[in-house]
């Protein structure tokens, strides 16, 4: 028996059969336009060279109050709403200080961002109140560059934001002198902009590394 040739299901046929590689060409195109779209917009590892940074383990910070050189308080608001490196020292450092001032301006100097810039603020604290007042300290950090900020407040009132970020210093006095040392370390802490503890650069400290991951953690 001779079946009749029908020249629609011939047609139809040769349709559904060009059609489906189609399909799987255009579903596959598509998968892999979602991963390529992925992988792209995924950000890249932020690469640190000198800071231990917390990320996700960011710590708040208690309350406290100083105030600024220029008179202002100087508190949890105040880290608000930019980056913050704060630096512990006293104006009557005769090494640490200095340097780390010279190597924080060193580091500013190498960021041509001014953007950037703009939400970075550099700050040093005292840890010598008795001798460091306002005008003391602003005529001493402006000296390193003018756009840095030095705030300062009572030992107990002090006591607070460093026993939180772990800065340990001690006054080395004896009852009669009236000059004296005060032992401290040389680390930058970094406040992120809601006011958390998000990392700390240990010394020694390189202006060119500083430089670097200040800007990768501030565009990341």
């Amino acid at each position: 028996m001779v079946f009749p040739f029908h020249s629609d299901f011939s047609t139809n046929f040769w349709q559904r059969f060009v059609k489906l590689p189609l399909t799987i060409i255009t579903v596959v195109a598509i998968v892999l336009g979602v991963i390529s779209s992925i992988v792209y917009l995924k950000p890249e590892p932020l690469r640190l060279q000198a800071l231990t940074w917390f990320g996700a383990q960011a710590k708040s910070l208690p309350a406290f109050e100083l105030t600024d050189h220029n008179g202002r308080p100087f508190n949890n608001k105040t880290l608000e709403g930019q980056w913050d490196l704060l630096f512990f020292g006293y104006t009557h450092c005769p090494d640490i200080c200095p340097d780390s001032l010279q190597m924080l301006n060193n580091m500013v100097s190498q960021i041509d961002d001014p953007k950037l810039l703009k939400k970075l603020r550099i700050s040093f604290i005292s840890i010598d109140p008795e001798r460091d007042d306002l005008d003391q300290l602003k005529t001493y950090v402006t000296y390193f560059n003018k756009h840095f900020i030095s705030a300062r407040a009572d030992i107990d009132e002090l006591k607070p934001l460093t026993s939180a970020l772990g800065i340990l210093h001690t006054i080395d006095k004896s009852a009669d002198a009236e000059t004296y040392d005060v032992s401290h370390s040389g680390t930058f802490i970094l406040i992120d902009p809601q006011g958390r503890y998000t990392g700390v650069f240990s010394p020694p400290h390189d202006s060119a590394k500083l430089a670097h991951d200040v800007s990768g953690i501030i565009n990341y």
